[in-house]
């Protein structure tokens, strides 16, 4: 996935670049454009989690289909861990960078965050590719667990990393 935070700068439209041009505005321009960015690579993420969701409803019908109902059960859990992650995912704070915040949220830690989401992203495909081989195994009639076992330690990486959010933004308070 190519760099999002390159496209919204070059996206500015006229207002945009002026605000750069005042000192005290131009830091908050700038934090504002970085989380836009990661707002919209968390939408992407969010949406690809969805595809992937869908994937193990098409596999879980392949099998039924195939007329193998062992370890439905286990196929509808890892599929309602990945539907918590996703809506996890979509949710997160974006780090609200502005005028007079709160806690300050500067260019560097928005930044850290987007390249957090980008390492989620990262695992989202190696999920991805994962249910995609276990959608094939259960459509060609040759259930093969262990796939499901790898989706599961994936799963458990993903969740690893999402919590690490809250810490890199707010440094564990």
């Amino acid at each position: 996935m190519d760099d999002i935070r390159e496209e919204i700068v070059e996206d500015r439209g006229a207002i945009k670049k002026l605000q750069l041009l005042f000192p005290g505005y131009h830091g908050y321009r700038v934090n504002e454009d970085l989380r836009d960015a990661d707002i919209y690579l968390k939408n992407e993420l969010y949406k690809k989690m969805l595809n992937i969701i869908e994937n193990l409803k098409l596999a879980e019908q392949a099998l039924v289909s195939n007329g193998i109902f062992r370890d439905l059960e286990r196929i509808g859990i890892v599929r309602s861990r990945i539907q918590a992650l996703a809506g996890e995912i979509r949710h997160h704070e974006a780090g609200y960078s502005g005028i007079s915040p709160p806690v300050r949220i500067g260019k560097d830690k928005i930044s850290a965050l987007y390249d957090l989401d980008m390492k989620i992203y990262d695992d989202i495909v190696k999920l991805d590719e994962g249910v995609k081989n276990f959608k094939d195994s259960c459509s060609s009639g040759n259930y093969d667990f262990s796939i499901l076992s790898s989706i599961d330690v994936t799963i458990n990486d993903l969740m690893s990393l999402n919590s690490s959010r809250d810490r890199l933004l707010y440094g564990g308070v």
